[in-house]
């Protein structure tokens, strides 16, 4: 059945494609997480995505790829609409990888040290190196005698 498919469409629109579903299936993702940790999330939902992300967007896009080989007009459209579907997706992608990592704080591993800028006229050597221990005291000296 695929190489069927695939005798229809241009390889690049099927690559297309797959790259949309890809996109359709990071959203639906992304959507489960938020609301898992909204805590609004309901499994009678999920046949929704079907209805509202998965056949119109991927749907149509398929049914253009099929003529788009056929047709350097339909080919034209189909790159068109899967760009626009392409940029949809990846807007919903971040909208909630926003809402899902927001409050999050992540700190770096990494510790950065900071550089003194040398003052002009001043040389790149070392300082000599100072102590910051006391001066040895004299030894005490012996009583007189009597």
């Amino acid at each position: 059945m695929l190489e069927i498919i695939k005798s229809f469409v241009a390889p690049a629109a099927l690559t297309t494609v797959e790259a949309v579903l890809a996109l359709v299936l990071a959203d639906f993702i992304f959507g489960i997480l938020v609301s898992l940790r909204a805590g609004t999330f309901s499994a009678s939902k999920l046949p929704q995505f079907i209805q509202t992300s998965l056949l119109p967007y991927s749907g149509g896009l398929l049914v253009l790829a099929l003529f788009s080989n056929a047709n350097t007009e339909l080919g034209g459209l189909f790159f068109t609409t899967a760009a626009t579907v392409t940029v949809k997706f990846v807007a919903d992608i971040v909208t909630k990888a926003t809402q899902l990592f927001s409050g999050v704080q992540i700190v770096s591993p990494i510790t950065v040290a900071t550089v003194t800028p040398i003052p002009a006229g001043a040389t790149d050597t070392p300082a000599p190196a100072t102590t910051t221990e006391p001066a040895p005291q004299p030894a005490p000296s012996p009583a007189p005698a009597q």
